[in-house]
């Protein structure tokens, strides 16, 4: 795919989400006099047809084409802003963003819009629709215009060998010049240089444009006039061609300047485009530069060059400030991956017949890249079962005492390192006797074993596999698919879940998830001749077994500290390492409560350091109480601690 071509997806895209986001808007307040959505609505489609035309995609300018003459009649009150008329809109959106989508994939789109088209017509044809535009209704004829040429002074330094051509264009569709001219100028700009055109390119680009355009062209002095009258003639969309060679004009222009009264300035660049899959192979390389420094530490400790620890320490701190600079780069906001949740939720609920009203908070927070790319899919089946399960129609909602309009939010916040994303409803909450029987019922827990679990671990069932409340399987959410890849996702890149809900008022379900990707600081432990790294931040204490006192609880061993009881696992046992006989020098790692309530047995601690952790791919993904692996000084491999499924 052509940069061209990669520019107009990106725009385009982007242009589609704000026409979505501007439709909903329009259709909560939907005088057209008194909300100003309809002018950002009726700018973002106008500016879409136009991309469409220049970009040669005309099946896709003309659907697009269609939804800005329906706008307009809105817009001018000819038409009223109904739900069904909405809906019309937002299938040929759709069609827009399929069609964006065929473009980005294959450079084509294959996509019929045809039907959708007669649609959009047919309902501004049964509205009564004025079709004459405003320019013609006030009797207004918008021309060529010929521009002074002195205004291109500062545009073109013209050389010894150059010229300065104004090439007056008449366009032969009189029912559509504007789309012609489009044409036109895209040949125009792959044959000479094209400084100037007269009118702009927003006049040319919308229905008031008469046809007649004037074009300023730089070109080499072995081109003559009849060489450019020769190249338009042979244009289809051309009508008529006069050309002029103005560039004694300009030289006139520029002799009688004086030019130390003129004073030029140049505008700084402030941002570049740059593809992601360059930011990725940086970051790579600032993965090898990590690794590379451990290496180079274990050298110099095992040869005992001091003079070098100096150098080292020197390069630590650069590859540090190196590796927050991308990271920092590669954060993005989170209102990329929820742009198109207001959207989703307002076609949910007028399939269910429910009335929401959904509010997103705090959505400018930035994450990496890598992260958002993982978490769209959860947060919109959290954002689906929210409508689909939690709130209720409204007949029932009002039989509760609640208004008939329920109430979906997601809430976005920074604290330091981690993001957490909240998806709360006002609808039924979660019944936790009903979860208790579903999940006997189920088999998944017995009788005995449901009865002692608190109300928190009894909302923890729904991310079992396959663990459902509904007995009806709807087109929205599904039956027993999904909450439990939820969790698989949210822990994959180290993140959590927290569940909370009470009857009638609601649920809320918190992400907790970092910032940036896994390059952590770890504490290494030995667990017989194994090597293991737990990350520092989880931990909030490290003691020497002989120092805690051991007790018995129901059969298993417990450390007691501030009055609480923490399980003592012992990670040899839970690692299956071979010949791991428990000892007095043995060493105690308790895990900070926030994470889990726990204290972990290992043989020795062995020192920390910054590592980069790699994720599991494949049969290993998931594995239960390892987050992934890093490569050490030497080449070793060495496993890091997930003490959360441990």
């Amino acid at each position: 795919m052509s940069d061209a071509t990669s520019t107009f997806v990106q725009e385009s895209k982007e242009d589609i989400r704000k026409l979505n986001d501007a439709l909903l808007e329009l259709e909560d307040d939907p005088d057209p006099e008194e909300s100003e959505a309809i002018e950002t609505v009726f700018r973002v489609a106008h500016n879409l047809k136009g991309n469409f035309g220049v970009m040669g995609y005309s099946k896709a300018s003309n659907l697009a084409h269609a939804i800005e003459d329906l706008l307009d009649e809105i817009r001018d009150g000819e038409l009223a802003v109904t739900g069904e008329r909405m809906d019309l809109i937002f299938s040929g959106v759709d069609l827009l963003e399929e069609m964006v989508n065929e473009i980005s994939d294959d450079g084509e789109t294959e996509t019929n819009p045809e039907a959708t088209i007669t649609k959009i017509r047919s309902s501004i044809e049964t509205g009564d629709a004025a079709t004459e535009t405003e320019a013609e209704r006030d009797g207004v004829t918008v021309g060529s215009r010929e521009m002074p040429v002195d205004e291109l002074a500062d545009e073109v330094d013209l050389g010894d060998d150059e010229e300065l051509l104004r090439v007056s264009l008449a366009i032969a569709n009189e029912e559509a010049p504007h789309v012609d001219a489009m044409f036109v100028l895209d040949s125009t700009r792959n044959e000479y240089e094209l400084v100037r055109t007269v009118p702009d390119d927003e006049t040319i680009e919308s229905e008031e444009f008469d046809g007649q355009i004037d074009v300023y062209l730089l070109t080499d002095a072995s081109v003559s006039s009849d060489d450019v009258v020769d190249f338009y003639e042979d244009d289809r969309y051309v009508d008529d061609v006069s050309v002029e060679d103005v560039a004694d004009e300009l030289t006139a222009d520029d002799e009688s300047t004086d030019d130390s009264d003129t004073t030029h300035s140049t505008q700084e660049v402030e941002s570049i485009r740059v593809d992601v899959e360059q930011i990725d192979q940086l970051y790579n390389q600032v993965e090898e530069m990590v690794t590379s420094r451990i290496k180079l530490h274990k050298i110099i400790e095992d040869h005992e060059l001091v003079e070098a620890e100096d150098e080292l320490e020197e390069h630590g701190k650069i590859t540090s400030r190196l590796q927050d600079t991308v990271l920092e780069i590669r954060l993005v906001p989170l209102k990329k991956i929820v742009g198109n949740f207001p959207r989703v939720v307002r076609d949910i609920s007028r399939k269910q017949d429910k009335e929401i009203d959904f509010q997103m908070e705090g959505i400018d927070i930035e994450m990496d890249r890598s992260i958002l790319n993982e978490l769209g899919d959860p947060l919109m089946h959290l954002i689906r079962n929210a409508v689909d399960h939690g709130i209720e129609p409204p007949e029932e909602r009002e039989k509760k005492g609640k208004s008939r309009e329920g109430t979906i939010k997601l809430i976005g916040e920074r604290e330091r390192d981690r993001v957490s994303v909240t998806v709360e409803d006002d609808g039924r909450g979660l019944d936790v006797e009903g979860l208790r029987q579903k999940a006997v019922d189920q088999g998944i827990k017995t009788e005995e074993e449901v009865r002692v679990l608190d109300d928190s671990e009894v909302y923890d069932l729904i991310f079992h596999p396959g663990f459902s409340t509904t007995e009806e399987v709807t087109e929205v959410s599904g039956r027993g698919v999904g909450m439990d890849v939820v969790e698989q996702v949210v822990r994959g890149v180290d993140g959590s879940i927290n569940v909370e809900s009470e009857p009638d008022e609601g649920t809320s379900i918190t992400l907790m998830l970092p910032v940036s990707v896994a390059i952590v600081r770890v504490l290494f432990v030995t667990i017989g001749d194994e090597q293991y790294g737990v990350p520092i931040k989880n931990i909030d204490e490290i003691s020497e077994f002989g120092d805690v006192t051991v007790e018995t609880v129901e059969g298993r061993p417990t450390v007691t500290h501030d009055d609480r009881v923490y399980p003592l696992l012992s990670l040899g046992e839970r690692l299956n390492v071979p010949n791991t006989e428990p000892a007095d020098d043995d060493m105690v790692i308790r895990i900070k409560d926030s994470v889990r309530q726990v204290c972990l047995r290992c043989s020795d601690v062995a020192g920390q350091e910054e590592v980069v952790i790699k994720p599991f791919e494949g049969v290993l993904s998931g594995t239960p109480g390892i987050s992934g692996a890093s490569v050490l000084g030497e080449g070793e491999v060495v496993m890091i601690l997930d003490v959360e499924t441990l």
